[in-house]
């Protein structure tokens, strides 16, 4: 029985090798593969972000899948803006113009611009968004917003990207998108705060006071924004029953959200 016991976890482990293979960190994979770390910065600079990129491009090393690419593009991305402030900071202070953050610059600058190249004609999700919103990219928006009715859409950020295309042609449609992006989720998942203000606005546009007081209430009690009621007291003429009814909804939202037991609602009754 033990024999077999045995035999099933190594069985295991080879059908699902990488639960079982070690993690390898940015500091074995510079020693294993000095390629992936070469023009980086050694110094204590972006540490975090210099760590991201050696693994994501390790990761691409042999088999480049888009998710992982796009991954790898991110990590580039945060590590250019990081090194690019050191860069600066050290050629004003010490006046070097080539030093390890310099060449750090350089490599970032020229992997992100070989990862959009890699991803020009991708078809995942956040690719397509990304060269869309920094391009402008038609085919990549056309393909995305086409992946709705797929259903693949299917995180609150993909869904507040569609919503952000359709705030400026169909205000209900990109409110409806908000609330489900906002089911989507999870208890500690940190709520990107656009949501809240987003859902404010447009049900603000399509003069729907009422919800739109009832959102700046949400806003306000989780601290998402600033908000001014001084507009919407004046817009929607609401009676002090009716403000007591909008805090009630908006503390059910939020207690809510917080239980993770929200569902996408557009109205509710005052």
């Amino acid at each position: 029985m033990n024999n077999l016991k045995y035999f099933l976890s190594i069985l295991a482990c080879t059908l699902f090798l990488t639960g079982c293979e070690k993690r390898m960190d940015a500091k074995t994979i510079c020693e294993s593969y000095p390629a992936v770390c070469t023009g980086l910065n050694s110094d204590g600079w972006c540490k975090n972000e210099r760590a991201v990129v050696i693994e994501k491009e390790y990761a691409i090393k042999d088999q480049q899948k888009e998710s992982d690419l796009y991954h790898a593009l991110m990590g580039w991305r945060a590590y250019r803006s990081c090194i690019e402030l050191a860069a600066q900071v050290e050629m004003k202070r010490l006046k070097i113009r080539q030093s390890q953050r310099v060449e750090g610059y350089i490599r970032a600058e020229t992997r992100v611009i070989e990862l959009e190249q890699a991803t020009k004609n991708a078809n995942l999700p956040e690719l397509l968004w990304y060269h869309w919103s920094h391009f402008s990219d038609k085919n990549a928006l056309d393909k995305y917003v086409s992946l709705e009715s797929r259903g693949v859409l299917n995180t609150p950020e993909l869904l507040l990207n569609l919503a952000g295309y359709y705030s400026a042609k169909d205000q209900e449609k990109a409110i409806n998108l908000l609330l489900n992006a906002l089911s989507l989720y999870e208890q500690e998942e940190d709520i990107d705060p656009q949501i809240f203000q987003q859902l404010t606005t447009l049900t603000y546009q399509v003069e729907d006071y009422r919800h739109s007081y009832v959102w700046a209430l949400v806003t306000q009690k989780l601290e998402a924004a600033k908000v001014d009621f001084k507009r919407l007291d004046k817009a929607s003429r609401m009676t002090q029953k009716d403000k007591l009814k909008a805090e009630l909804i908006a503390d059910t939202i939020v207690k809510n959200l917080q239980e993770d037991t929200y569902v996408a609602q557009r109205r509710y009754r005052f």
